[in-house]
């Protein structure tokens, strides 16, 4: 991992400083503490993943794969019957110029496509058929109330022949986000569709940072105050109340609270009309990195560990599991926190949280056990010039390699 941009960088941005001074100043503090935890997506980075994600599942079988992206539709659309130009030709992107992410994720569809024949773009129903289709996969940048996403998916399921292919089960569906909240993606699971979804990483949610209960609390009260002086009233917390707080380069989700993306001639929003200038995209890192974890575990209210010398004891491998099994002691468990808080994507975190359980440092429901609990308490006491070689009983320092490197013992 590269050392990350801070994100309170945005408030040293022109827009950024006129932002911040709205805020009273007892409120500063906490207005700061939200834009530092905003997760950053660059435009390299979400494009790099979703390619990524498609050729893992491309990669994974040898069907005939059509791949779509998603986009808005109106309400009872039969997307075979009318997303086609008058030869018959599905329509990749809608008319009009503003298509957001939707122009970029098309053009790595295209692009995809001409590697290998088997990979069908925006195909119609008799490209389908003659190519004897079993895998559709769909591709979308964010999947945030799962709206979108499911009246995409309705248009598709309106045809007779999706639902007898799908019946007969001849084909299979795979949704393919970068990212998405827990509400909106059990939406699109519920579909009749039965799709796979897969994601680069969980949307962090404002709600589920690794905070002590005091400063989520400071929080919501803060988005609710200032969210009312926006254009947007009825979303001081973002759109169904979510809280989201993952920022593209190419755009501000809505479930973001209102106060970062609602403009009006009474509030100067961070990001206004949910855009973004280039003094705000060059704050964007190249790619996703965990924030300092001494500071991580400062926020969570682990201050004897974030205070030991325990976390530089073993290089990254070492300091990732440490603060997997320090949140939980806290009862920060959800997997989008652990993601956000260790930097890694949803699979990675996921093998290091299968670790953990196979050391029998926590259960399988993401509780801490004795053996963990061990480690944790050694890890209070560690210091530089310690006698102790390991950490504590479970001895996690004795499974990671000198280097410090996650692949090889974490993650293979």
């Amino acid at each position: 991992m590269t050392k990350n941009l801070d994100p309170s960088n945005l408030c040293l941005t022109e827009r950024g400083t006129q932002w911040l001074n709205q805020f009273k100043p007892e409120d500063k503090e906490t207005a700061e503490r939200l834009v530092s935890h905003l997760t950053l997506v660059s435009h390299s980075e979400f494009l790099r993943s979703i390619q990524k994600l498609i050729e893992t599942e491309i990669g994974s079988n040898k069907d005939v794969v059509a791949i779509y992206v998603v986009r808005e539709l109106e309400g009872q659309t039969n997307f075979f019957s009318e997303v086609c130009d008058k030869n018959g030709h599905v329509q990749a992107l809608s008319n009009g110029n503003d298509h957001g992410s939707e122009a970029s994720i098309a053009n790595l569809i295209r692009n995809l496509c001409k590697t290998e024949q088997r990979l069908l773009n925006h195909p119609n129903l008799d490209k389908m058929r003659q190519k004897k289709c079993r895998t559709i996969i769909l591709v979308d940048d964010f999947i945030g109330s799962g709206n979108r996403m499911q009246s995409f998916l309705h248009a598709f399921w309106r045809h007779a022949s999706i639902k007898s292919w799908h019946s007969l089960k001849y084909i299979k569906f795979i949704v393919v986000a970068y990212s998405g909240m827990e509400a909106g993606i059990k939406i699109v699971k519920s579909h009749k569709i039965n799709a796979d979804v897969i994601l680069e990483r969980e949307c962090p949610s404002f709600k589920d940072m690794p905070w002590k209960p005091k400063y989520k609390k400071e929080a919501i009260e803060l988005c609710r105050e200032y969210g009312k002086k926006t254009c947007k009233k009825d979303l001081p917390l973002g759109y169904k109340n979510t809280m989201g707080s993952m920022v593209f380069e190419h755009g501000c989700p809505n479930n973001v609270p209102s106060m970062f993306w609602a403009d009006n001639k009474k509030w100067h929003a961070l990001f206004p009309h949910r855009s973004l200038l280039s003094n705000e995209m060059s704050v964007f890192p190249q790619e996703i990195t965990r924030q300092d974890s001494k500071l991580t575990l400062l926020n969570a209210g682990q201050k004897k560990i974030a205070d030991s010398d325990s976390l530089s004891r073993r290089g990254e491998a070492g300091e990732t599991v440490l603060l997997i099994l320090a949140l939980i002691a806290q009862g920060q468990r959800k997997q989008s926190t652990l993601s956000y808080a260790t930097g890694l994507n949803k699979k990675d975190c996921a093998r290091i949280v299968d670790r953990c359980i196979k050391w029998g440092f926590i259960t399988q429901t993401k509780r801490l056990t004795s053996k963990g609990s061990a480690e944790l308490q050694a890890a209070k006491r560690f210091k530089k010039n310690s006698k102790f070689s390991q950490l504590g009983r479970g001895k996690l320092w004795a499974r990671i390699p000198q280097n410090g490197k996650l692949n090889p013992v974490l993650l293979g």
